[in-house]
């Protein structure tokens, strides 16, 4: 699987090999955990992909228990009542294992959500910090991630010509829901409707913006692979 590539929501499940219903799923090295983000507008949490290649993901809420306290007003969790530790805990007390030196740091694969039931895999990340902020009268946490490699979201190539503020090598949720639905989610090429990527009409190493949808496309992998940096 290719950083860009486009899912269903079985097709993701499919790839990880178990239902996701929450956001945040912990598991230690040398496996990955799994991170399902979101940039949309009304979105539950407010997570953030900058175009340095670092996710900050916001930890999550308690759960809403019968006619308890709203969740949006308690502060986050790191145990649970009985003193198990929350995904929230779980990500934490890694991330002070390996500040400490004792652990790697661990891995996650990041998905954001694009519409209901579509997915955009955005490449492999690693837990770097964590802090836990005051936001609007309650505490929360807040997860660092640096993208490795492989990831969409890597770092930019800064000895290329300057960017102005609207070039940027992200491409924004709204412009990738507008492309989705001017492209009627298949391949502008074949057709096809499965191993899906968002793809820069105009490359954007050769100066192509990813600002709006005019420069932004659907392509398949087949397509997408054929292409890869050349202006068509």
């Amino acid at each position: 699987m290719r950083p860009g590539e486009i899912l269903s929501h079985t097709e993701m499940c499919q790839v990880e090999g178990q239902m996701l219903q929450r956001g945040m799923t912990f598991r230690s090295p040398p496996h990955h955990g799994v991170i399902l983000m979101s940039q949309r507008p009304n979105a539950p949490y407010a997570d953030i992909l900058d175009d340095d290649g670092h996710l900050i993901y916001e930890g999550h809420d308690v759960p809403r228990v019968g006619g308890g306290p709203d969740p949006k007003q308690t502060d986050q969790s790191r145990f649970t009542s009985r003193g198990i530790p929350t995904e929230n805990g779980k990500f934490a007390d890694w991330t002070d294992r390996f500040k400490a030196g004792e652990v790697p740091a661990a891995r996650f694969r990041v998905y954001e959500k694009v519409r209901d039931g579509i997915w955009n895999y955005r490449g492999t990340f690693l837990l770097r910090e964590y802090m836990v902020r005051l936001s609007e009268g309650r505490y929360v946490f807040k997860f660092v991630l640096e993208s490795t490699e492989d990831s969409i979201a890597g770092p930019i190539d800064r000895t290329s010509a300057p960017l102005h503020d609207a070039q940027t090598r992200q491409i924004p949720t709204w412009v990738k829901q507008a492309v989705y639905k001017r492209d009627k989610g298949c391949c502008v090429q074949c057709g096809a409707r499965d191993h899906l990527h968002f793809d820069h009409d105009l490359p954007f190493s050769k100066g192509g913006s990813s600002a709006t949808p005019q420069n932004v496309r659907i392509l398949c992998a087949r397509h997408n692979l054929a292409k890869s940096d050349r202006i068509e």
